[in-house]
């Protein structure tokens, strides 16, 4: 762990507040990147500059509600993200989808197409996000003795760094994404097939690594986080087969 990544004078500065900085960056970069090619910089960059603020306010939020015990009535723990760290993946993923669903129907974006070129910046996003909730101590995974552990602060043992797992897998999903769009758009495949692999890769990578984490409420042996990646992994798997025609291409495949 390593909450304070440097300090400058008197102040300190934080690993999850200057990776989420990051996070949006690089992120932005991207999304201007693919814009650009379409003579859209403006509007995509609007709809991810709100998105991505959709996002963190949904994330903290739910955060927040799953670990209340810490926080809590203490309201400025809720908004001083840098010295109590935390984000919810999954309450940030669904947020921001709900919000862009509302937006690119209100400005006339194409929404799959939107989702899909989010799936990127979302996936590196979500990389840069993740080391910086490892270093800030926000999140962490069972006690170990496996040879990648580390010292949490405050705790006696070594414990899984999960969290760097989750960063690692998000770097994978991120360049398999960029080979995907870019195929895509060469080959003119449907719009949505990008951010439904994004989505079936993302609930995939959740129910796994859950069983390295520790958490307070399960229901048949998994966690509430483990029954929604099993929501999402079936309803991203629902879509490709809709997105390609699965069915009526068997279907006519068995008639000839």
């Amino acid at each position: 762990m390593m909450p304070v990544i440097f300090t400058i004078g008197s102040y300190n500065v934080y690993s999850f507040g200057f990776f989420l900085a990051l996070s949006f960056l690089l992120s932005t970069f991207v999304i201007w990147r693919y814009a650009r090619e379409e003579f859209k910089e403006e509007e995509y960059l609007d709809a991810y500059f709100y998105g991505f603020m959709t996002a963190l306010v949904t994330a903290r939020v739910v955060y927040i509600i799953r670990n209340f015990a810490d926080f809590g009535f203490n309201f400025l723990q809720y908004i001083l993200v840098t010295e109590t760290p935390g984000l919810s993946m999954m309450g940030g993923v669904i947020g921001s989808f709900l919000f862009l669903l509302y937006y690119s129907s209100k400005k006339k974006l194409k929404f799959w197409h939107i989702l899909d070129l989010f799936s990127l910046s979302g996936s590196l996003a979500l990389m840069f996000i993740k080391i910086g909730q490892q270093l800030g101590g926000a999140a962490f995974g069972r006690e170990t003795e496996f040879f990648l552990k580390v010292r949490i602060i405050g705790l006696p043992k070594f414990h899984h760094p999960a969290e760097f797992y989750e960063a690692f897998f998000f770097l994978l999903i991120f360049l398999l994404l960029i080979y995907l769009y870019k195929k895509a758009g060469q080959k003119k495949w449907p719009e949505g097939l990008v951010f439904s692999v994004f989505s079936l890769l993302l609930g995939m990578q959740v129910f796994a690594l859950e069983f390295l984490k520790v958490y307070r409420v399960y229901l048949y042996g998994l966690s509430f986080r483990q029954l929604l990646a099993l929501g999402i992994i079936a309803l991203s798997i629902a879509n490709i087969i809709r997105i390609l025609n699965l069915f009526k291409k068997i279907y006519h495949k068995k008639l000839t």
